[in-house]
C-alpha cells in the first residue's frame, strides 16, 4: 500500500519551514522606496492633473496594472480622486504625502 505522501517526503522542522516560507514570499520593499513611489505619483499628478492610469504609468515607469492598483489604494486613503478614467490629486492631500 503506497502512502499518500510518498517515500521521499520529509517533515520540516519549524525553522526549516520558516526559512522555506521566507524564500517563497515576495521580496519586501523598503518603506522608503514605497514613499518615494507615492511621492513620484503625487508630483506627477500635481504637474499633470487628469491623467489616466496608463498615461501615469508610462510617465513614472510602472506597469499599467500596478499603477491602477496603487491609485485605488491611494484613493482609499484619500490622496487622489478620479472622475471617469482621469485621476486628480485630492485638495490638501499633498501635504500629507511629502
Amino acid at each position: 500500500m503506497a502512502t499518500a505522501v510518498g517515500p521521499r517526503a520529509q517533515r520540516l522542522t519549524r525553522d526549516a519551514a520558516a526559512r522555506a516560507a521566507q524564500w517563497q514570499s515576495l521580496p519586501r520593499v523598503m518603506p522608503v522606496k514605497v514613499l518615494d513611489r507615492i511621492r513620484l505619483i503625487a508630483r506627477t499628478l500635481e504637474d499633470e492633473p487628469g491623467l489616466t492610469a496608463p498615461e501615469l504609468a508610462e510617465r513614472v515607469g510602472f506597469g499599467r496594472r500596478h499603477m491602477s492598483l496603487v491609485l485605488l489604494r491611494l484613493e482609499e486613503h484619500g490622496h487622489v480622486v478620479h472622475e471617469g478614467r482621469r485621476w486628480f490629486p485630492r485638495e490638501g492631500a499633498s501635504e500629507t504625502v511629502r
